[in-house]
């Protein structure tokens, strides 16, 4: 199955809202901005001030968020991109099942929306992504996308839900259904995306 069709058909994983307050940084003025969208809706903050460190910030959130949601299952987080503007695997973790989790995180104001995957000459998450020597994660680790799973979270920060799909092979998706298929990545096999 392909990704968005995977993300169409993944259980709503709910987020409580006290955790997107705690990845808010109150001493930031973009942050609070974001905030301000979160709270009131996207149409409250002035289209010039949802430009440049807005969609950073939601990016950021979105993160943070999908750590503490993943942390809450067993996975813990062993790599995340701290600088922006780096072209890279967003999260690595260690899963329950000690498999290593590469995980693309996408977030939005906007409710049910889908983002797509930031547009590049190899497509994001592929093998071929994953691999090229500009990836920090996996070159500070030493992974090959062998090495790992992929999976696309998409935290949709205005209905407070996750969408979630994991790949063993880079190309095709298995939507998450439930929170066991979270518990053992590994089991995800190629078939099961078909």
């Amino acid at each position: 199955m392909n990704l968005r069709a995977a993300l169409r058909a993944a259980a709503a994983l709910p987020i409580a809202e006290s955790v997107i307050a705690a990845c808010i940084e109150e001493e930031s003025e973009h942050d609070l901005v974001f905030a301000h969208a979160w709270r009131e809706g996207l149409d409250a903050v002035d289209p010039s001030r949802r430009s440049g460190h807005f969609s950073r910030v939601v990016g950021e959130v979105a993160e943070s968020v999908a750590e503490v949601v993943l942390d809450g299952l067993g996975y813990r987080v062993f790599w995340h991109t701290a600088v922006s503007g780096i072209q890279g695997v967003d999260l690595l973790f260690l899963a329950p099942d000690e498999t290593v989790l590469a995980l693309e995180v996408k977030g939005t104001l906007r409710a049910a929306t889908i983002p797509r995957l930031t547009p590049s000459k190899l497509r994001q998450m592929s093998r071929d992504w994953l691999n090229r020597p500009g990836n920090p994660a996996m070159r500070e680790w030493l992974f090959e996308a062998d090495d790992l799973y992929a999976g696309v979270m998409v935290v949709d920060l205005a209905t407070r839900v996750a969408l979630m799909a994991l790949s063993a092979d880079f190309e095709s998706y298995v939507p998450v259904t439930s929170v066991d298929q979270l518990l053992e990545p590994g089991s995800v096999s190629s078939e099961e995306a078909s």
